[in-house]
């Protein structure tokens, strides 16, 4: 067999849990196959990927259970991040809490924020951004909050905030944002890379952003 990548010969190397034989080539130590196939993706596996990622599974595990790639795992939830409509929240003089979860990309030094708000008393979220925890990120989040007219927004104390919000809505007493930090555990609970001390987090910005918006809105 020819390589695919660098035209030198291959040699057999392994045989996959297909079936399949796989190769190595002798020049850039690369594995390939003679032919791949794609296996359709049915209704059901739909169902069921959006059920086991908001249980909290892995895409490797998905993949485990359902008999699929991983990458195919993440071509799904992507595909199904584009079927749902972000529902329109229609509330007026409510009270709202806002925070930022703190996460990796890519690797352990790569931090980066799940910046979002939650109505206190239906502790449904209003409104998320992933990204750097900077002021255009925040704003976004806290404009969302403003357009629905709000009784007060609690926050913890960090200096951005008193100039976006406003100090006759703004609120950082003790306990002000309970609600919002058991939010988070509840996060962390259920989408498996935001887990805390674990190798599971996410390797790319959009999809952190995909997996967010398939557990808050799917």
């Amino acid at each position: 067999m020819i390589c695919k990548y660098c035209q030198n010969n291959c040699i057999k190397k392994g045989i996959r849990i297909t079936g399949k034989q796989c190769y190595q080539c002798k020049n850039c130590k690369r594995y390939q196959q003679s032919a791949y196939t794609k296996t359709p993706i049915t209704q059901e596996q739909y169902n069921w990927v959006l059920n086991l990622h908001n249980e909290g599974n892995s895409l490797s595990g998905i993949g485990r259970l359902l008999h699929i790639s991983a990458s195919s795992v993440q071509r799904v939830i992507i595909k199904l991040v584009g079927l749902i409509t972000k529902p329109v929240i229609c509330e007026n003089g409510e009270e709202y809490e806002m925070d930022e979860l703190c996460t990796f990309c890519g690797k352990k030094r790569n931090r980066i924020w799940v910046i979002y708000a939650i109505n206190r008393k239906t502790k449904r979220v209003v409104d998320f951004v992933v990204g750097r925890r900077t002021l255009e990120n925040i704003r976004v989040v806290v404009n969302s909050i403003l357009t629905l007219n709000p009784i007060c927004i609690s926050t913890d104390k960090m200096n951005i905030y008193p100039s976006l919000i406003g100090k006759n809505r703004h609120k950082t007493h003790v306990r002000c944002t309970n609600c919002i930090e058991r939010k988070n555990l509840t996060l962390r609970t259920w989408l498996r890379r935001l887990n805390r001390k674990t190798i599971c987090f996410s390797k790319s910005e959009n999809m952190l952003y995909n997996s967010m918006f398939l557990l808050v809105y799917g």
